[in-house]
């Protein structure tokens, strides 16, 4: 009997994890997706300093994200989008604008496909 509370007790906690990463993952999504929409924005109105800050604290969610869930989710995905995200930067310092905008489009098809991850099964 104290086998099969074990084994409950182990696919409860088990859920219990799937859903809490589930549930962080989708909130970081979220906002990642407004950080790139507003870096997007910002770059189509010529603003490359609100772009440039948008695009940094989308890295920062990144990193962020990286350090807190090394236990419990793949890390690759959020080491390429900080990546992505930091050479967008890195293209905003230098005025290139064309090249920053390649960049954020391809965060933000990362990050959708990190988000579509979380809800293909649940």
């Amino acid at each position: 009997m104290k086998r099969i509370w074990l084994c409950l007790a182990l696919a409860a906690g088990i859920l219990l994890l799937t859903f809490y990463s589930t549930f962080r993952v989708r909130g970081f999504a979220d906002e990642l997706t407004v950080q790139l929409e507003a870096a997007a924005d910002a770059l189509h109105a010529d603003d490359l300093p609100a772009a440039h800050r948008a695009v940094l604290k989308g890295a920062a969610l990144c990193e962020e994200m990286r350090r807190d869930s090394v236990l419990y989710l793949r890390t690759e995905d959020f080491l390429e989008l900080e990546a992505s995200l930091r050479a967008a930067a890195s293209h905003l310092t230098e005025n290139a604008q064309e090249e920053a905008l390649g960049e954020i489009g391809r965060a933000a098809f990362l990050a959708e496909s990190v988000d579509w991850l979380t809800r293909r099964w649940l």
